[in-house]
């Protein structure tokens, strides 16, 4: 894949995100790596789904340093550099602020595989990586734990981290998350506290 290839599916994935309700206006961001080259293309940051182009993606190596960026990569390129570094088959990141997952992750609350879409981000619970300030390098080192046998995880008061084998692949990791999130939300809201046993999903990852 050539760079401008590179920029423009990130600009396409994050168009979708906006448009699906995953993130609104600025917030969210989303990042695709050219393993061969250790380049990491990322949205950047203050810049509106709306406005974006092709041209004002960023692309940092994988120490974070600058080697094209029109506009101030996205504060979050630590927690994708990470990403990528403990996700070694990860080939995209997408970072969104969707509501119900969101709620979860205000709640420091695990999101349960409840039904079988969960199967598609790996049928684990969703775990939850520790509150740290948003861009820090404490929040890029928090997610080594909640990302360790999984492709999704949540960030304390603040949001889902979804990585795939594309950036795309890493979107529909976080719709699904969502919609397992609103699932659960509602079963929880009529005080269900049975949910699809963990051996059927265990038995269609097998399957």
């Amino acid at each position: 894949m050539k760079d401008r290839e590179f920029k423009q599916e990130v600009v396409r994935t994050a168009k979708k995100a906006e448009q699906m309700g995953l993130c609104q206006y600025k917030s969210g961001n989303f990042s695709t790596i050219d393993r061969n080259n250790d380049l990491v293309y990322i949205t950047p940051s203050g810049i509106s789904r709306e406005e974006l182009t092709a041209d004002m993606i960023a692309v940092v190596d994988m120490n974070g340093n600058i080697v094209d960026a029109p506009y101030k990569p996205s504060i979050e390129v630590s927690m994708h550099i990470n990403t990528y570094n403990i996700k070694p088959e990860a080939l995209g990141i997408a970072h969104s602020h969707s509501r119900y997952a969101t709620l979860f992750a205000c709640m420091g609350k695990e999101i349960l595989p409840v039904t079988v879409e969960a199967i598609h981000y790996g049928g684990n619970a969703v775990k939850v990586a520790e509150y740290a300030p948003p861009g820090s390098q404490e929040l890029a080192e928090s997610i080594v734990h909640a990302l360790k046998d999984s492709d999704v995880c949540l960030l304390k008061y603040h949001g889902v981290l979804a990585a795939g084998e594309s950036v795309e692949k890493a979107l529909l990791n976080a719709i699904y998350v969502e919609e397992v999130a609103f699932l659960y939300y509602h079963l929880l809201a009529i005080n269900q506290t049975q949910f699809m046993p963990q051996e059927l999903l265990t038995s269609l990852k097998n399957g």
